[in-house]
Parts: structure tokens; sequence; C-alpha cells
């Protein structure tokens, strides 16, 4: 049995003829199909019963906990809200429309009203434009609840006449209410006194706590929709109430006020701002608490396109909307606030998380080792996780029970123990230990057990597993597909003619299709490696991706070298490398290798292999009915659409609205659905590109997918104007670029979109599953974008002048064509051999990452480039003396900004103790991603002044009358204040992007383990 090695660094590519054949792979491999399928012992065309499956399960061990009603016999209508009384064993429940309940805590309890806003409420008109209650939003008890009997609730009014925006000026409300002392208890509808109000919108917040200062906390969202983001641009302006967290005092009344101000509050005499703000910066602010040990405020923020947050909030705070999305710049040309950005202390990307709600600290004695931790969930995906921090660091987050339930909302009891609300089903839930077992011992672990071939060998699918097309392919470096489904038994795929929700998946989404239970999605990745005896198509990886009935899950398995089986990669992924003879020809009759190359695979992890395969895409990228509809090639004279077989022989179904059977597509019916087509061919060039970037792009780059903060959607469906991408400013970068666009009708040198699929390195896309640019691909989009302007241009990038290399080391366009060469292997000038590696060191900004994966090895070992990955470092062991050395080498430029004792500067942080702050891996990957985290003390920002200068620098000192900024060069430059034009925080920090690149993986790891023994 062949191992897998780890070992991983940079795309070095070994030998001038070799450079990056990985490119003209595809020009002889097959365009789409043009192959036979593998060969199964039955007819594929008579519809066999799947009945060896062994993929069931899964190969990780179940969570510690399981979710249990706490109230069997109370339920309720879209629960929001569960809140304790002081003094009182009995839980009080919230409705989204406006019921509040409350319970007795013990397992028999019943329901019992507290208060129906809709029906009892009666200071409607209080509002001007009011027409009836919107929504219940928070509910909490006076601290001094047992003798004042008050609680404060806060809720929201619907306009009569919806306004035009959305937001309703005083649409929410937070009231003081009394509760009577009857059993059970009952809200006063008389005694309400309206304590403060805000505008009304999408985003309301609402959540209130008391803290342990006895003051009154209330969170208030941007009052906006979705999209476009922060509508109001209200995130950074403090003028109002919105987009905070507000601290009010109700125990005092300042003039003309149902509340006071406490004087400790961050902003009080702060000019335009309101007084009553304790922290801003918040988009939807979805459940806050109070640690009950600490009385620190945690709170849980839902963010837009890419990161879910949790903050732990703090006086004074500014956590970035809409300048920022957790880090990620949304809309950088905002004024900031009144105080510096923080980052959040969790971020989650969309391909995990997509509807925080925040949690409680477990402070309770059912699970001791639970205690200190934050628990939270998501209200998308349905998990729950258990968050331990140190400092300012999250040191694990296990997720504690299985996604079953969708958490509206958490909450806690008298003595600490945590509860939450099941917005689907309508209950209340708490932990219990899940006595489960271990992990499904029975999963394979190699390809030969998992009932999927009759022959893993030949690669011969079982009796029911049957091969299927794509129309457009996904490009990964020069591998070839083969698809296979495997329906258990004799089910199918149901096609729905209308979307619809379905049970269990995403609350929001409607789904095209539904698979059966245990259903699996095959495909099998190989790559040309050239032998002896010419071109060899060996397998490298096999995927499958299962429907557990709940969930999709995402498995690899590496093939052996000697092709008789593949093994389950670990679920945090792998990587192999593979020496390829790139490129050859014949002389006297056999094939002679020209060159070399080493081509790094990399098997990705089990959660990023939900990264593309997420909700928004549905899930299944290549079986769908845009990839599915069309005539397979290797049929022959059989003109059949593959769609209209599948469903002929019973793999699929077409369903109607009312669940009823409706008849298969059939070679006429099957014309009216949407279809991708090929790269290459006779079919239109704007539906071979669209086509190409739906392959390759669409899974993220479409609403909700996590593709990025500038709505771009390219699914090949949607209509060209609504895509978001045409003579768009770029916001993640222009690269360089004069006068960049995502994309420039007519221009595909200005268009970030293409230089993207350029490129090589950080910045390249897309970043998972290709790492060498496609030069077909990049031909075909050129030409698209060219064509778009009016009237549509010619554009063909062409082989360069080899004559004329100093053309590759300026601009873009011109740079291109030779980078295009060296994809296609067709530079053979010894002129030109040495080009990649000069470019890389002296080129101009745009064009060196065109070259960056052509460059030849090093002859003192493989540096770590552009695309350096962390696992093989990390498996290193490093020598902290030749690390101590290279962070004082002036080259390398550490201590230019770093202090480590009494040597280096000071221009960013101090890591004279960094090993005690940052594990090995999280200073690693500060190391190779230096913009990923910064510390908000050290964030750089971009000024502009009225002269049109620019600066960029961490600010040391602003005021009315100057600007202090200190540079990468660590010297202060003075901006007089009238001078200033713009401040707006820098997309990158100090630290150079690639300052590791010319390492070697060993001097990595000694750098690494210098630092890491910093304490």
């Amino acid at each position: 049995m062949s191992s897998l090695p780890l070992a991983r660094t940079g795309a070095a590519i070994i030998g001038f003829a070799a450079l990056a054949l990985i490119l003209q792979i595809n020009w002889h491999s097959r365009a789409a199909d043009d192959k036979d399928p593998p060969k199964a012992k039955v007819d594929p065309n008579v519809r066999q019963s799947w009945t060896t499956s062994k993929v069931t399960g899964s190969p990780e061990p179940p969570p510690k906990y399981k979710p249990v009603r706490a109230f069997p016999e109370a339920k309720f209508h879209h629960p929001l809200l569960i809140v304790r009384c002081p003094g009182s064993e009995r839980l009080f429940i919230g409705e989204q429309e406006g019921v509040l309940y409350s319970v007795q805590n013990k397992p028999d309890a019943k329901k019992e009203l507290f208060f129906d806003f809709k029906k009892e409420l009666k200071t409607i008109d209080k509002t001007p434009g009011a027409g009836g209650v919107g929504e219940l939003y928070g509910l909490v008890f006076h601290p001094e609840f047992a003798k004042n009997r008050y609680c404060y609730v806060c809720y929201t009014l619907n306009a009569k006449v919806p306004p035009k925006d959305g937001r309703f000026p005083d649409g929410s409300r937070v009231s003081r209410f009394k509760v009577t002392d009857a059993d059970p208890p009952r809200l006063d509808a008389a005694s309400e006194e309206i304590v403060i109000t805000f505008v009304g919108g999408g985003h309301n917040g609402g959540d209130t706590h008391f803290g342990h200062d006895g003051f009154l906390y209330i969170s208030t969202g941007d009052a906006s929709g979705p999209n476009p983001p922060d509508t109001a641009t209200t995130g950074q302006d403090c003028s109002d109430l919105l987009s905070s967290v507000l601290r009010i005092d109700v125990n005092k009344k300042d003039e003309g006020k149902n509340y006071a101000v406490p004087k400790d509050n961050p902003f009080v005499g702060v000019k335009d701002v309101r007084p009553e703000i304790w922290a801003f910066g918040f988009r939807n602010p979805w459940r806050m608490s109070i640690d009950r040990k600490t009385g620190e405020l945690w709170l849980g923020d839902v963010g837009w396109e890419l990161w879910e947050m949790v903050h732990r909030v703090e006086k004074g705070g500014n956590y970035g909307w809409s300048i920022v999305e957790g880090r990620q710049p949304v809309r950088p040309d905002q004024k900031i606030g009144p105080t510096p950005i923080r980052p959040p202390l969790i971020e989650l990307p969309h391909t995990i998380a997509a509807s925080i709600t925040g949690g409680y600290v477990y402070r309770g004695k059912k699970f001791p080792e639970l205690v200190g931790a934050y628990i939270f969930g998501d209200w998308e995906t349905r998990r729950i996780w258990a968050a331990r921090v140190e400092g300012d660091r999250v040191k694990e987050m296990p997720e504690i029970v299985k996604p079953s339930v969708r958490p509206s909302a958490f909450g806690e009891d008298n003595a600490g123990e945590i509860y939450f609300c099941d917005y689907d089903n309508g209950s209340i839930y708490t932990f219990e230990r899940n006595d489960g077992g271990a992990a499904n011992s029975k999963f394979p672990t190699k390809l030969s057990d998992t009932g999927l071939f009759a022959d893993v060998k030949k690669l011969e699918p079982a009796a029911g597993v049957i091969p299927f097309y794509t129309s457009a392919r996904q490009w990964q470096d020069g591998a070839t597909a083969d698809y296979l489904l495997a329906l258990p038994g004799l089910s199918a795929v149901s096609f729905f003619e209308k979307p619809r929700a379905i049970p269990g998946q995403v609350f929001w989404h409607e789904f095209k299709m539904q698979f059966p239970k245990d259903a699996v999605l095959v495909k099998t990745l190989a790559l040309d490696m050239a032998t002896d005896r010419g071109p060899s198509e060996t397998r490298v990886e096999t995927q499958l991706l299962h429907f557990d009935g709940e969930d999709w899950r995402g498995y690899s398995y590496a093939w052996r070298d000697d092709q008789t089986d593949a093994d389950l990669v670990p679920a945090d992924g792998a990587e192999k490398t593979f020496p390829i003879a790139a490129g050859g020809k014949i002389e006297k009759g056999a094939w002679v290798p020209v060159g070399k190359r080493e081509q790094v695979w990399t098997f990705h992890s089990r959660t990023q292999c939900l990264s593309c395969h997420n909700a928004w895409s549905e899930y299944s990228l290549a079986f769908n009915t845009a990839q599915l509809n069309r005539v397979p090639l290797f049929t022959g004279t059989d003109k059949t659409n593959q769609l209209v077989k599948l469903m002929k022989h019973g793999y699929a179904r077409r369903v109607g609205p009312d669940d009823k059977e409706l008849p298969p597509f059939d070679a006429d019916s099957i014309k009216k659905q949407p279809a991708l087509v090929p790269l290459i061919g006779d079919d239109p060039l704007d539906q071979r590109a669209r086509s190409y970037l739906h392959a390759n792009c669409a899974h993220c780059h479409r609403f909700g997918g996590g593709g990025g903060q500038v709505v771009i959607e390219l699914e090949a469906a949607k209509p060209l104007k609504e895509t978001g991408i045409f003579d768009v400013r770029p916001k993640q970068g222009d690269f360089g670029l004069a006068d960049a666009r995502i994309v420039a009708p007519g221009d595909p040198y200005r268009s970030v979109l293409f230089y993207r699929m350029a490129k090589f390195g950080r910045g390249r896309m897309p970043h998972l599953g290709s790492e060498f640019p496609h030069a077909q691909g990049l031909d075909v989009v050129g030409q698209w974008i060219a064509s778009l302007s009016n009237p549509p241009k010619e554009w063909g990038a062409g082989l360069p002048n080899v004559n004329r290399p100093d053309l590759a080391y300026g601009s873009f366009s011109a740079a291109w064509p030779f980078a295009r060469a060296f994809a296609l292997g067709k530079i053979d000038s010894k002129s030109t051999s040495n080009l990649p590696a000069e470019v890389v060191k002296h080129g101009a900004v745009p064009v060196r990452d065109l070259f960056e994966g052509y460059t030849p090895a090093d002859p003192k070992g493989r540096k770590l480039g552009a695309n350096a990955r962390p696992a093989p470092i990390l498996a290193l062991t490093g020598d902290a003396k030749n690390g101590e050395a290279l962070f004082f080498n002036k080259e390398m430029k550490c201590a230019n900004c770093h202090k480590v004792g009494d040597r280096g500067t000071a221009l960013g942080p101090d890591l004279s103790a960094i090993g005690k702050a940052r594990t090995r891996p999280e200073l690693l990957d500060s190391m190779l991603n230096p913009s990923a985290r910064v510390e908000p003390q050290f964030a750089a920002y971009n000024v502009k002044t009225k002269d049109d200068k620019t600066y960029t620098g961490i600010i040391v000192k602003r005021d009315e009358k100057q600007l202090v900024l200190r540079d990468a060069e660590n010297k202060e430059v003075t901006i007089e204040g009238d001078n200033v034009d713009s401040v707006r925080p820098a997309r990158v920090s100090l630290m150079p992007e690639g300052q590791m690149s010319g390492l070697s993986p060993q001097e990595a790891s000694d750098l690494l383990e210098f630092l890491v023994n910093r304490k």
C-alpha cells in the first residue's frame, strides 16, 4: 500500500522546456467526454438496482452532546427568545409575531399566555403612521423585579403606508411594563411606558439585557435589507441610534426622556454622537448576552456576503460595519466613526455558517467541562459550537451537537443551564450527553470497499451505478474527470417543476432537486503523466459527495501509485507531489520526454468540499439540469438527450407543485430547459464563456455563496445586466491595472476578472481546485470580454515576439502573451528561457504573478513561492538559532518593523512574547497571510490629501489640526488637518505580501520556531 506523502512547498517547475505543460495537457485531453465511459458489467440502458453500497454514516465520531426537548408538551410558532426571570423558576418564550408565553421549568410544563401584543397592545396610535404590531424582539426583567415587577420589551410597529425605503421612524420600541403577581403571571397592557424608540427596518436588533452595572443594554441593527449593504450609511454614523449597542439608565430620567444617559458612557459630550451609544458598527446583531460571572457582553452579528461574527463588546468599540464585514472590506470609502475598528473575536465564513445566533457563556453545573465556553449557533446551517477563548484568541471551537435544530435564540435558566429555540418545529431544547458511541468503524477506508465498483482497478462500476456527463467542465490543473451516479435500490432524483423549500435544509432557499437518502455522486480525476512509453493517464483522486438524508458530506480517496486502489484521505486533507515529464517528441520511433515538472496535488479537507458544494449552489455542481441537458458524445449514433434517457430509465423524475409526478422530459420539452455548453466547439462565444464561468466560478459567485463582497452573480442563466460585473470598480483591489473594472467591456487587460484567472498565488481565482491558469479558458473569456464593447472588438492574445522579451516586464497586455506561451510550452528561444524568474524579480507589479508558476527550480532548493501551504512547514522541525538569524537579516526586514527584546523597531507588534499569544499554526498563518488578521492599533490607513497626494501608514495622532502617520519605513508623516481629503482603511497590512515567498520550507520552519519560543 502506497503512503500519502504530505509534502508541499511551491509550484516550481523543473527545466525550461517543461515550463507549465500543465495547460498544454488540456489541449490533447478529451474536451468534455470524447471517450467511452468505464465499462460496466450490466447494460447501462436497463435500470439495475444498486444494492452493494457501504457508504453510510460518517467516519467521524458523533458529537458529545445531543439536543433534547426540554418541554415536550409545549410548542410555539417561530419562537425567537427565551428569557429567565429573577426569583422565579419560570422561563418566558416569545414568538416572532408578538405573543409571549411562560412555562414552568419542569419537563411536563405547558405553555401559559403572558401577553399577545397584536390583540392587547393599547399604544399603537402613539406613533404617527403606525398601523399595527410588527414583530417581537426582546424581553428582559428588571434586576429588582421582585420589588418593582418591571419588565422591558422590544417590539416593532408596522406602518400604515409602507415607506419606500423600508425604514419606519420610531418603528422600533423598548417599553416598560408591569407584571401581575397572578399565577400564571400576565403582562399589564395599561402599565406600558415607552422608554426609547429608534428606526424600524430590516435589521432591527432589539435584544435587551441588564448588565452587572444595573444599566439596560439594547442592540440595534442598520434598519436595512440585505442589498445594497447599509442603505442609509448608518453603520459608522453615530448621530443616530442604529447599528449600535445602547446603554441607558432606566432607574432615572433625563429631561424630556424616560431614561437617563449614564455619565460614563463613552461618547457623552462628543459632537454629533448620540450619548446613549456604548458600542457601534454592527450590521444585524442577533442575540447578545451578559456573562453572569464576568459581566462581559457577547454579541452575534449576522454578516452580509462572506462572514458571520461574534464580538465580545467593549466600551466605545467600533466593530466596523459597513466599512468592513469582519475583516473584509465592504464600503471602505466611508468615513470611519469616532473610534478605530476592532476585529471580531470569532469569524465564520459562509461555507460554515450563514446566519449567526449569539448565545451564552455556560455557567451551569450539568456539564463541568463546558464551564466558561461560549455556546452559540447558526440559524441557517443548524450548527452549534462551544468556543473556548483565551485573551483575544479562540483556543478551540468544536461542534457539540449534530446539526438538527434551527437555533433562533439561546437562553439560560437561573442555574445557568442553557436552552435554545427551534424556529422550525417550535420546540425548546436543552443539552444531554450523547452516548451514541464511537465513529462508524465500518465506513469504507478503501475505494474498493465502498460498493461503488465491481472492479476498482478497472474503474468498472457496480450494478446500478451509471456514468453521466457534464457539458461545462471545471478546470482542475489539467486533470480529466469521470462521473458516476449511485442511487440506492431503484430510487430516483426528483426534479421539481417549481423550486421548493426542503425540510431540514437551509430555511430560505428553494431547491430545484431532491436526492434520495444515501445517494452518492462520484468523480474520478486523472492526470496525464508522460513516461518513456508516451503519455499515460494516471488516476489521482476519487471524490464522493454523499447525501445522508439531512446533509451532504464530501470525501476524497487518494489513488495508490500502483493504481490498484485508493485510500480515504484524512478529514483535514492532504497533498501529494507528482513528478511529471512535461512535453516530448518522437525520436527513432521512441517517445523522448523533454524537461520535467513537479505538480503538487491538493486533496481538500472535508470542510473545504462544502465551500463549493454549498446550499446556494444546491450542493451538486455536476448533476443538475443545465449540466445534464446534452447528448453525450461517446454514444455514436444514439442522439438521445442524457436527461431524457435518465428519466426514461427511472434515475430521475419530474415532480409538480402538488407532488404529482409529471411526464418525463422528451426530445421537445427538454429544449425549454437551461443548458450549458462546452468551452471548445461551435456554440456561440457568449454561451461558451458564460458556461465556463458558471462551471468554475458560479458556485461561489452567486448571492449568498460567499464569493465576494461585491454582489457578483455568474450563473449562466442570470441576465447579463444583472451579473454585477460590467464597468464596476473592483472592491478587492485593482492589482495595479489602469482604470480597472471587474469586467471592462471591450478590454480584457483592464478586467480584474480576467487578471485573477491569469495570475498565480494570492488573489487568483478560483482559489480552490486550481493553481495554474487555463490558457484555453482565458482565450475564450478574453474574446468574450472584447466582444462586449459597442461595436464588438476582435481580440487574441497570440504568441509573443521572442526578440522583444523586455515587453514582458511592463504592462499586463504586453506580458500576457509571454505568460500564455509559457503555459502552452510554445517558447523555445534561449533568450527567453529565464524570463519568468527575471520578471518575478524585476517586472512591474501587475505582471509578476503571471510568471510565478513558470520559474525554474532554485538550485538551492524549492522556495515557498506565491501560494505557500502551511501543513508541510508545520510538519518540519525548525531550528530557532537559524530562525533568529533570518529574523534579523537585513534582506528579510523583519526587524525593520518588529522588536524582539531590545532589538528591532516597534512599528508593528512587539514579538518578544508572541509565543504566549499565538499557537504555531496561528503564527505561521500571520507570516504567510499578514493582512488576514491585523490588530486594530496596527491597522494601516490610506490618506489622500487635497493636493492629490497619497500616504499609507499607521495613524499616530489625529485631531482637527493635523494627522500624523508612521509609514512602512518607520518615518512620521505630518499632514495638516485642512489638507486631508479622505482617510480610508488600507486593504493590506504594512507587512508586504509575499515576504516569505523567497524562503525554503525549512527556513520558514526555522523562523517560525524562533518566534514560537518568544515567551
